[in-house]
C-alpha cells in the first residue's frame, strides 16, 4: 500500500485567472456565505454585494470580521462588500439587484447560501430564478437533494436556452465530496477496461468537531436532515436506514485520526448513483465530543412531524447556540471526508481493492469559503468549460485536470490532502495537483 500525506496545500491565489469581478451573495451575512464572500474579496479582489433580509445580521457579521481579521484586511471587506435587502423567495427582489447597474457594473455571478435547503422542493428559488432570467452565472450549496433536483428540474432548459451556467449543490460535502468521488472512480474505469460504474462502491465518511463553528442555519438544517431516514444505495436498490444509530469507526489521517461516524442522509448518496451509476453508496457522519453524537442520535428518534417543522426547529437552535459555542470552545472546528472507492479486481482473483481520498481541514468556516469559492472559479476563470444549464458538481465539472484544479483551490489552506492506494496506482498530486505534497509516509 502506497501513501502520500499532503502537508497543508501551499497554492497561490496566483492559481486563479479571474481579472476584476463583481459577485452577489444572497446570504452573506451569515456564517457560509460570510467565508464565501471573505474569500471572494481577500483572496481574489471581487466586489462583493451580500443580499439579506436585515441589515442587522450584516452589520454583526461585519463586526465578527473586525475581531478576526487585521485592520488591513477589515479595511479592504469595508470598502469591498456593500448590503442590499432581498427575499430569496421573491426573484423580482433579485432581479431588480441584478439589473439594477451602473455601465459596465454588471454582475458576473451569483452565489446563494441562504439556507436551510432542507423540504423546500415546492418553495420558488427566487435567486436561480433571477439570475437566469438576468443571464448571470449562479452558484448554490443546497445540501438538500429533492430541493436540488427539483430546481435543476425546474430551470434548467431556461438556464440552456439563455446560456447560463450554474452549479448546485457546491461546498465542502456536498461538492468537493463528490469531485473527490468522481476523480477516484475515473482513474479507476480508465485503468480497469473491464469495469464499469456499476461494479464499483461509494463510501463518504465526514467528520466535525463540535458544530465546526457553525450559525443557527446549520444547526436547524442538521436537526431537519435527523427528521429524514438515511439513504443508501444497495446493488442498485435504494434502502432507508435509521439515521445516528450504528457507529463504525473510520481513520481520517494522522492528523485527525479514528472517529466514530453514523448512517446520515447526505445528499452524496443519491447524486453519486444518479449521476455516476454507481450502484454501492453510503455517507456516514460523525462529530465530538462522543456526547454530541448520542445526543444526535436521541434527537433522530424524535418525532419526524416535530424534526421537519423549521420554526420549531429554528428556535430549538436559537435556544441551543450558547451551548454549542461552550462546547465549540473545546472541540474546535475541525472539517474532515474521507472517500473510500473500492472494487473487486478479477486479474487478481478478486481481491477487493481500495482507492481513498482524504481531506481534513483545521477549521469549517473558512474551509467552506474556500470549497464555494473552487466552483466559483470554476465558471469564472478564463479556461472555464462549465456548460450552459443547471448541473451538479460531478456533472459540471467534467474532466480530470478540471476536477483536479477544483480540488487543489479547495485544499488550498487544508493540513491534510492524502491518498491511499491499495492498488499502488493513484499519486495524491492526481487528486489535489499541488495541495497535496506527496511523501511516503
Amino acid at each position: 500500500s502506497s501513501k502520500n500525506v499532503g502537508a497543508g496545500g501551499d497554492v497561490s491565489s496566483s492559481s486563479f485567472s479571474w481579472g476584476k469581478k463583481r459577485v452577489l451573495v444572497v446570504g452573506g451575512a451569515g456564517r457560509v456565505g460570510g467565508s464565501v464572500v471573505t474569500e471572494l474579496v481577500l483572496e481574489q479582489g471581487a466586489d462583493v454585494v451580500v443580499g439579506g433580509t436585515q441589515q442587522e445580521s450584516f452589520d454583526r457579521t461585519k463586526s465578527r470580521w473586525k475581531l478576526n481579521f487585521s485592520e488591513e484586511k477589515y479595511d479592504t471587506l469595508d470598502k469591498k462588500v456593500t448590503f442590499v435587502k432581498v427575499d430569496k423567495e421573491e426573484p423580482s427582489t433579485i432581479s431588480k439587484v441584478l439589473l439594477q447597474q451602473k455601465r459596465g457594473d454588471s454582475f458576473d455571478l451569483v452565489v446563494h447560501t441562504a439556507g436551510p435547503f432542507q423540504g423546500k422542493v415546492k418553495t420558488t428559488n427566487g435567486v436561480l430564478e433571477a439570475a437566469v432570467d438576468c443571464g448571470v452565472p449562479y452558484v448554490d450549496v443546497c445540501d438538500d437533494y429533492g430541493t436540488a433536483s427539483a430546481a435543476k428540474v425546474k430551470y434548467a432548459a431556461k438556464a440552456k436556452e439563455k446560456n447560463v451556467p450554474c452549479i448546485i449543490s457546491t461546498g465542502c460535502w456536498p461538492g468537493v465530496s463528490s469531485l473527490m468521488a468522481k476523480q477516484l472512480s475515473t482513474h479507476i474505469l480508465s485503468r480497469k477496461n473491464n469495469l464499469t460504474p456499476s461494479d464499483l462502491s461509494v463510501n463518504f465518511s465526514f467528520f466535525t468537531a463540535g458544530s465546526g463553528g457553525a450559525g443557527a442555519t446549520l444547526l436547524v438544517a442538521t436537526f431537519l436532515i435527523l427528521a429524514e431516514q438515511a439513504l443508501q444505495v444497495v446493488n442498485g436498490k435504494r434502502t432507508n436506514i435509521t439515521p445516528m444509530r450504528q457507529y463504525s469507526n473510520v481513520n481520517f489521517g494522522p492528523i485527525v485520526g479514528d472517529k466514530q461516524v453514523a448512517h446520515l442522509n447526505l445528499l452524496e448518496t443519491a447524486s453519486i448513483h444518479d449521476i455516476l451509476g454507481v450502484n454501492n453508496v453510503q455517507s456516514l457522519f460523525g462529530t465530538a465530543p462522543g456526547f454530541w453524537n448520542t445526543l444526535l442520535g436521541v434527537m433522530a428518534q424524535l418525532p419526524s412531524s416535530l424534526l421537519s417543522n423549521e420554526p420549531i426547529m429554528e428556535k430549538l437552535a436559537i435556544f441551543s447556540l450558547p451551548i454549542v459555542r461552550l462546547v465549540d470552545m473545546y472541540a474546535g472546528a475541525t472539517n474532515a471526508m474521507r472517500c473510500d472507492v473500492t472494487y473487486n479486481d478479477d486479474e487478481h482473483n478478486n481481491k477487493l481493492i481500495t482507492e481513498t481520498a482524504l481531506y481534513a481541514h483545521e477549521n469549517l468556516e473558512p474551509c467552506v469559503g474556500q470549497c464555494v469559492v473552487a466552483f466559483c472559479d470554476a465558471i469564472l476563470s478564463s479556461e472555464s468549460s462549465v456548460p450552459a444549464g443547471v448541473w451538479f458538481p460531478e456533472e459540471a465539472i467534467s474532466t480530470s485536470d478540471d476536477i483536479r484544479r477544483v480540488l487543489e483551490l479547495a485544499s488550498r489552506t487544508a493540513h491534510t490532502t492524502t491518498v491511499d492506494s491499495s492498488s499502488g496506482t493513484i499519486d495524491a498530486s492526481e487528486i489535489w495537483g499541488k495541495s497535496a505534497i506527496s511523501q511516503p509516509a
